[in-house]
């Protein structure tokens, strides 16, 4: 690039005079008076003019800044970059201005810099400059550079603040609703704002709501919240209210004046903390002892229901809550309001759907001739997962007994509903004396009339008890396992037709001798079928079960197969248990 591009080279007397740079008076009074702060720099990058804008943005006099390069320029209040480092500035883009690349851009090459943000730091405040430079000629001839600087501090703030704020409305999209579950939803929401936004958030929901009940009537002078979520920056801070606290608080309450007017109430200094939400005197101690110095109370309404309140405070954090806060956090309760009222929609929808499938099992198993009979019905350990699972256990006149069990696809008040008819239809066939053959096809009839997404698996055993003979017949449901009187376990190869509802099929029967003192074990696969692990695994595991147990209490090997093979299903499980007597009365 040769000696003619350093700056040690560009002497001065190749530089415009001073008479040069004042040559219009209204030019003079336009650069004098602009509110940018601007500098001429000569070809040597030496200071020739500042304009009173410029002077007050570094806070330094034109004796210290005419005739120097920025590298030599260092006063009491700012500096510009490190002392054993010619650094100019770092623009915000990460790019590095030092005097060489503003003289090879600028200067050599005529290549303007426009609109460049960058970081001045000053006596320790930090501010954001735009700053704009351009190559002034005269006749060809290059004078030097024209660098300017705009102060848009408040504007970066903003648009930093813009960004922080989506930024986290995204991170709520994400982050909040990922369960349905109420209390769980509730801590997502408390997780993001601790101590993002606040240093303590508690999250509090109207008992009715949570109850399946509407917000109390008009004139009622208590409202009763229960608290779902409470976190504190501060490890050791008291929390006067626990997670499933019944918290009663009169109408005139911050919290319930917020709810009733669906509008979120801020105290933004410790003056109005006081006056605005400090209703008693313990409330005003425990707000002094955690140091609160602004807050504020945003309803949470989802479809036009209001669920309750999140309350948000500040104590370490020094910025008071302000307008701009109420509208961030309004957005971010709003979003979780929804995920919240999914999720207690859910829970009742799901509350439903297992009072109505347990009000369809079997309330008291018969006794029968010739059998002991031992069940167990556990609903799936997931609160998102409610099923179709049934059994039942059908004495006949002819003393015969049906053994049925069964499992309905999916998980909802449709499946429940649909089991329910099942095992309906299934007790009056047997009890007219239908063969296991026609009443299995008679199911599928059933279960066809409903949505094609919803099907069900069936097992249906007739036993006699004089002959210790049973005739079994199978809609895609898994084969029954037989324990015999000496431990051994075997599986029963039932010919398996096609599940119930998914179109036509034939279901042959298959006969078994069930010796004195074995035991039938009808299951559904919830009790086989876990994540991760084939099935043929989780039938081995129920035979090496059943044959340690012991078979004197029907009871008891219920519960150590449970024990052994249900922990953690994610289906329902019905298991019936069934064992085989010369008595004629169970």
């Amino acid at each position: 690039m040769g000696d003619d591009h350093d700056p040690e080279r560009r002497a001065t007397d190749r530089s415009p005079p001073e008479s040069a740079l004042r040559v219009n008076p209204e030019l003079d009074a336009l650069f004098d008076q602009s509110p940018i702060a601007m500098v001429f720099l000569d070809r040597g990058l030496r200071a020739r003019r500042t304009n009173a804008a410029f002077r007050r943005l570094i806070g330094l006099p034109d004796e210290a800044i005419i005739g120097r390069r920025p590298s030599e320029v260092n006063g009491p209040s700012i500096k510009y970059w490190p002392a054993t480092q010619p650094m100019y500035w770092r623009a915000s883009d990460g790019k590095a201005w030092n005097e060489r690349t503003l003289a090879e851009q600028v200067m050599d090459r005529g290549v303007p810099v426009v609109n460049v943000h960058m970081e001045w730091t000053s006596a320790g405040n930090r501010r954001v400059l735009s700053w704009s430079a351009y190559r002034v000629t005269e006749n060809g001839r290059v004078l030097g550079a024209l660098s300017c600087l705009l102060d848009i501090t408040d504007h970066a703030q903003a648009i930093t603040r813009a960004h922080a704020r989506l930024e986290l409305l995204e991170r709520a999209g994400s982050q909040i609703g990922a369960t349905l579950d109420i209390h769980h939803t509730a801590r997502e929401l408390a997780d993001l704002a601790v101590p993002e936004l606040a240093d303590r958030i508690s999250v509090d929901l109207l008992d009715q709501v949570l109850q399946g009940e509407n917000l109390p009537r008009d004139g009622a002078r208590t409202l009763q919240f229960r608290r779902v979520a409470v976190r504190d920056s501060a490890v050791s801070a008291k929390i006067r209210y626990e997670v499933g606290d019944l918290i009663t608080l009169p109408v005139t309450s911050p919290h319930a004046v917020a709810l009733l007017r669906g509008k979120p109430l801020l105290a933004r200094n410790l003056a109005e903390v006081r006056g605005r939400f400090s209703g008693t005197p313990a409330v005003a101690e425990a707000f002094h002892a955690r140091g609160v110095h602004t807050l504020m109370v945003v309803p949470l309404v989802a479809r036009g229901v209001t669920l309750g309140v999140a309350s948000f405070f500040r104590a370490e954090h020094p910025e008071p809550y302000g307008e701009a806060d109420v509208r961030l956090v309004g957005d971010l309760a709003s979003r979780a309001a929804v995920c919240i009222d999914n999720a207690r929609l859910y829970t009742r929808e799901h509350n439903t759907a297992v009072t109505l499938q347990r009000s369809l099992l079997p309330q008291r198993i018969p006794q029968v001739p010739g059998l002991r009979i031992a069940h167990r019905y556990e609903p799936a350990s997931r609160t998102a997962e409610v099923g179709g699972d049934w059994f039942d256990v059908i004495p006949l006149d002819t003393g015969h007994v049906a053994l049925v069990v069964g499992d309905v696809t999916g998980h909802s008040i449709h499946a429940a509903a649909l089991m329910g008819q099942l095992r309906t239809t299934t007790s009056a066939l047997a009890r007219l004396g239908c063969p296991p053959e026609e009443i299995m096809r008679r199911l599928g009839d059933v279960a066809a009339e409903h949505d094609d997404e919803i099907g069900a698996t069936c097992l249906y055993a007739l036993y006699d008890p004089e002959s210790r003979r049973c005739r079994l017949t199978s809609a895609g449901h898994l084969p029954p396992a037989l324990r015999h009187p000496g431990g051994g376990v075997e599986f029963i190869d039932v010919p398996g037709g096609m599940m119930l509802g998914v179109g036509p099929s034939r279901y042959p029967a298959t006969d078994a001798e069930l010796p004195e003192d074995s035991v039938l074990a009808l299951y559904t696969d919830g009790l086989v079928e876990h994540p991760g692990q084939d099935i043929g695994t989780g039938m081995s595991h129920l035979a090496r079960t059943l044959t340690a147990g012991s078979t004197r209490s029907l009871d008891q090997l219920c519960d150590s197969v449970l024990a052994g093979l249900g922990a953690d299903a994610r289906d329902d499980i019905a298991l019936l248990l069934a064992r085989t007597t010369a008595a004629t009365v169970c």
